[in-house]
Order: structure tokens, then C-alpha cells, then sequence
């Protein structure tokens, strides 16, 4: 019985993946329209990486993440994360001529405060910072930026070590991520990407507990705005 109700809460985690999934693109259809709801005439917009021009970028995103990446680990997960990110550009666009150009672009730092509820898996939530270098790759003309970013970060969770859980609340975590960034004009754009998230104690929770952690993958989408 135990397991027919496991199987039936991750089938519902599934589905309520999809449904986050759903109303999140059309949130960010609904945004994409704002330039044209405000009257602004798109012919004006210069088909460069404008935002690259400003200093500061926030976006609202969320996503999946299922693991287990690593199957050593006696638990697996579905995350549903909501994440708000700010970012600031460290440079100006830069490396024209190096190889060609192919590496022309300009890095970033990002700050990162995440909720990521929890499907399907031992614990409830985790909820976090993270902090950490973004680099983008910017080609004139191209309204689409691809980047590559990593960071570390902190968070809480109500762990359930004997569930194969968390072996405590408190954790660490990093992450990897690689996608591309569509400016809808000078002030807003859409970033999709791949990440991969690592959640664990440091064997703090040991011997007590084992350190089980989380190797997330799954894909991001976030919409925000330039200033």
C-alpha cells in the first residue's frame, strides 16, 4: 500500500510539474506583449544586444529539476523551483578579435534567492542563495545572447534522514548552468537554460546521519527586465 501511494504522489508531482510548467509560459507570452501593449514601435529597436548596455538585470523564473543524477543516493526527487535573480554587468563587451571573435562578450555576477518546493521526494522544500559569475556570449546583431554561469550558495530544508532524506536542515549547494537569453527589446527579455543543482551538508550530519544529497538537472525558464 505504502508503495502505491509513493507511485501515485510522484504520477501528482508529474502532472503538477506540468500544469507550473504551462502557466509559466503563458505569464511569460502575456509579458513578451508589453513593448507592443505599450505602443512601442519595434522598428526602433536596434537588433543588437542592447541589453547588454545596461547595468543591472532582475527576472522572476522557475522550472523543473528531477534527480537523481548520481545512483548512489537512496532518494529521488521532482523540485519545483521559483527563483528572482539579480544580476549586475562587471564589464563591457570585450574579446572582438580574440579567436575570431567567437568568445566576444561580457561576464556578470548574479545574486539568487530560490524557493524550490518539493513534488516528489523525502522533504517539503528547500529554500536558498546562491551567488556567483555569469559569462555572455554576444555576436552583433544577434538579439539571442548564449551564457554559461555557475555559482554557490546556502539554504534550509525540512530534512527526513530516515526517509533517505537530507541528513539535516542546513545544506550547501552549487550549480552549473548553460542556455540563452532572447532580448524582446531594450528593456525586456526570456532566458532558457539547462541547470544542474547540488544540495548537501559536507558531511556535517554525519555519523547520526548520512549526508544523502540532491543532483538535480532540469531546464529554467525566467522572464525579466534590463535598467
Amino acid at each position: 500500500m505504502r508503495k502505491i501511494n509513493e507511485m501515485n504522489h510522484c504520477r501528482f508531482g508529474s502532472n503538477r510539474c506540468g500544469w507550473y510548467a504551462l502557466l509559466f509560459a503563458a505569464a511569460v507570452t502575456l509579458l513578451s506583449q508589453f513593448p507592443v501593449l505599450a505602443g512601442t514601435d519595434m522598428k526602433e529597436v536596434r537588433p543588437a544586444s542592447v541589453a547588454s548596455e545596461k547595468d543591472w538585470t532582475i527576472e522572476l523564473g522557475s522550472g523543473c529539476l528531477f534527480s537523481n543524477v548520481r545512483v548512489n543516493v537512496p532518494a529521488s526527487y521532482t523540485m519545483i523551483p521559483v527563483n528572482l535573480t539579480a544580476s549586475l554587468k562587471l564589464d563591457d563587451v570585450s574579446l572582438d578579435n580574440f579567436m575570431g571573435g567567437w568568445l566576444r562578450g561580457y561576464s556578470e555576477f548574479y545574486f539568487n534567492g530560490g524557493y524550490f518546493g518539493i513534488a516528489s521526494g523525502p522533504e517539503n522544500y528547500y529554500a536558498g542563495i546562491m551567488v556567483g559569475p555569469r559569462y555572455n556570449f554576444v555576436q552583433p546583431g544577434w538579439k539571442i545572447v548564449p551564457f554559461v554561469s555557475g555559482g554557490v550558495g546556502l539554504g534550509f530544508a525540512n530534512s527526513q534522514p530516515q526517509l533517505g532524506g537530507l541528513g539535516q536542515d542546513f545544506n550547501f549547494s552549487f550549480e552549473a548552468s548553460a542556455g540563452a537569453r532572447y532580448n524582446f527589446n531594450e528593456d525586456w527579455f526570456m532566458r532558457l537554460a539547462v541547470e544542474y543543482k547540488h544540495i548537501s551538508n559536507a558531511g556535517m550530519s554525519e555519523p547520526t546521519n548520512p549526508n544523502n544529497p540532491i543532483d538535480a538537472l532540469g531546464p529554467q525558464l525566467s522572464v525579466g527586465y534590463s535598467f
